[in-house]
């Protein structure tokens, strides 16, 4: 029972919290017009519990954002991230409309979390919960925010795109896989093509019973349609045709389109119509690659830093404030040296290829920076080592043809002599290779890039690339040995062993290396290290395989005394 005493005090607390509350509804609108802050709406996507949350604590509001975000950091600097994450989470609950603290929070589990776990699986959760909450809730509250845009372009052209992370490959085959779930193969193989895919997806009707006259109209199907827009992703996975197999041809695209559109829109919170528009203005761009999304964020952010309306599509007004966004540039950048997919015969990545038809875009982003004067000087020894890079991997996946049309722009980008059309490749490719070397570089310099290029091709032969890329690696490897040192040297070869077998899972997995082991003799075997010896037994085991099954002969001499101590 509550006394007089005590009544009095709660009584007025409730007067002054509410009295608080009812503060924040003029300051709050006052944000609106002056465009600090985002009218509190349904369309904000803000749930109704946060909005009573803000509300209620009124003028305090920022008082407890300060202390937790203190707080936050406080805790991330001891270590202690998963109380940091929660804190953080915290705060957006009480504002919404502070984009650090997205930031942050995909941060942490992108770059923290993430290097907590060895599996290449976990680390690829963590990286796509950082995605999801960027460019869902993130941005669904701060539409307009340049951090967040960034910060997403950020994730898909580092996180993803380059190869700091050493479970990158995983990460580049999930995306590639989980898009090619949703788009399918562009038309004729051909990525320029899937401006048309995209193109009928943002013109699909929104809702199943708007599809087209004639082609949906059977009110059992319909009721079955609607169960599967409400998982799009699964009945695009399944596949449209086996899971309505009464449906004509033409009502299985029209079913596509809708299914698509409904999952780029609703749940991955893009545009198909701006992702088609890109295709049609960039060139082709594979939506299967990292680097195609870091476009895609950094044009939508440079978009709606322009205008006040979310739906500002690209045109030839603004395709030039697009272009000379830095995360379009980089994004132009990786599109130019890994824009093309692989796929082997399950449909999975084996590897990127070089994107010729994104250059010119890349070019023109670069002629923007100087009005028209040529690529500064800053910026293209760069723009050379990407091309010629691109010319290297273009001849290792024996694409000849295709690494002359890049030689002969790297050479007019170099203002170079032109060269003879009857000079052998390999020896442009080891020249190119070569220049990647400084002059001070010594024999362990020398050495470390013949180590490098001879493992690679160990696990391209492995399985881990192509067969034509293991030939020919093996090839340029041997003839740059004899360049540098004269002669052939067996521990270099040993080194490339190893450096092959010790690859990270998510770039050779344990399929890889067994491979590469079948083709060892015996007397090979016997030369490999105890320190590699040891992490294939390891592996090994963490995938629950017999290590002595996996790779006969590993546990002899004192690989021994490693199998007895990993097993303990």
């Amino acid at each position: 029972m509550i006394h007089r005493s005590e009544a009095i005090p709660l009584l007025l607390a409730s007067i002054l919290i509410s009295a608080a509350a009812m503060t924040t509804i003029p300051l709050d609108r006052g944000l609106e017009n002056d465009g600090i802050t985002l009218p509190v709406s349904s369309a904000t996507g803000v749930p109704a519990d946060v909005l009573l949350m803000q509300q209620t604590l009124g003028a305090f509001r920022g008082w407890a954002i300060d202390a937790l975000w203190l707080r936050a950091l406080e805790r991330r600097d001891q270590g202690l991230l998963h109380e940091s994450m929660e804190l953080a989470h915290w705060i957006t609950k009480l504002q919404p409309y502070f984009p650090r603290v997205w930031n942050f929070q995909a941060w942490m589990l992108a770059f923290e979390m993430a290097l907590d776990s060895r599996d290449p699986e976990q680390r690829w959760a963590w990286v796509r919960e950082a995605i999801d909450l960027l460019r869902g809730p993130g941005l669904r509250a701060n539409p307009y925010s340049q951090e967040i845009h960034r910060q997403l372009s950020y994730l898909f052209w580092f996180k993803i795109g380059e190869f700091q992370d050493e479970a990158a490959p995983y990460y580049q085959r999930r995306l590639c896989q989980r898009w090619h779930t949703i788009l399918g193969h562009p038309p004729g193989r051909d990525a320029s093509r899937y401006f048309e895919v995209l193109d009928r997806a943002a013109r699909s009707p929104d809702q199943v019973r708007e599809l087209s006259a004639g082609l949906v109209t059977d009110s059992d199907l319909i009721s079955r349609l609607e169960i599967a827009a409400s998982d799009p992703e699964m009945a695009l996975s399944t596949g449209v045709a086996e899971k309505f197999p009464t449906l004509e041809p033409e009502g299985v695209q029209a079913v596509e389109d809708f299914l698509r559109r409904r999952l780029i829109e609703d749940e991955l919170n893009m545009s198909p119509d701006l992702m088609a528009r890109l295709g049609e203005e960039l060139g082709p761009i594979d939506w299967r690659t990292p680097a195609a999304h870091a476009v895609y964020w950094g044009a939508q952010g440079a978009l709606r830093a322009g205008s006040e309306d979310l739906s500002t599509g690209l045109n030839s007004a603004n395709i030039e404030d697009v272009l000379t966004t830095i995360d379009v540039r980089i994004g132009l950048q990786q599109l130019v040296a890994h824009g093309r997919v692989l796929l082997g015969d399950d449909e999975q990545l084996v590897t990127t290829l070089p994107q010729p038809g994104i250059l010119p875009a890349y070019e023109r982003a670069l002629l923007l920076l100087t009005d028209g004067q040529g690529i500064a000087a800053e910026l293209l020894p760069r723009v050379l080592e990407i091309v010629s890079a691109a010319v290297v991997t273009s001849w290792l996946q024996g694409e000849d043809e295709l690494a002359r049309q890049l030689l002969q722009r790297r050479d007019v980008l170099a203002r170079s002599e032109s060269r003879p059309q009857t000079e052998d490749l390999i020896d442009v490719v080891k020249s190119l290779v070569l220049d990647t070397l400084d002059e001070e570089d010594g024999d362990r310099e020398k050495r470390s890039l013949l180590v490098g290029i001879h493992g690679r091709a160990l696990v391209a032969g492995g399985g881990g690339g192509t067969e034509v890329e293991s030939l020919r690696g093996l090839l340029l490897a041997k003839e740059l040995e004899v360049m540098l040192f004269g002669s052939q040297s067996l521990n270099f070869r040993h080194d490339a062993l190893a450096r092959a077998l010790r690859t990270p899972s998510a770039a050779a997995p344990l399929s890889v290396k067994r491979r590469i082991w079948e083709t060892l003799s015996a007397a090979q075997r016997d030369m490999i290290d105890i320190t590699t010896r040891s992490l294939l037994l390891i592996e090994a085991r963490r995938e629950g395989e017999d290590p002595a099954v996996v790779f006969p002969g590993i546990v002899s001499g004192d690989a021994a005394g490693v199998s007895e101590s990993s097993g303990d």
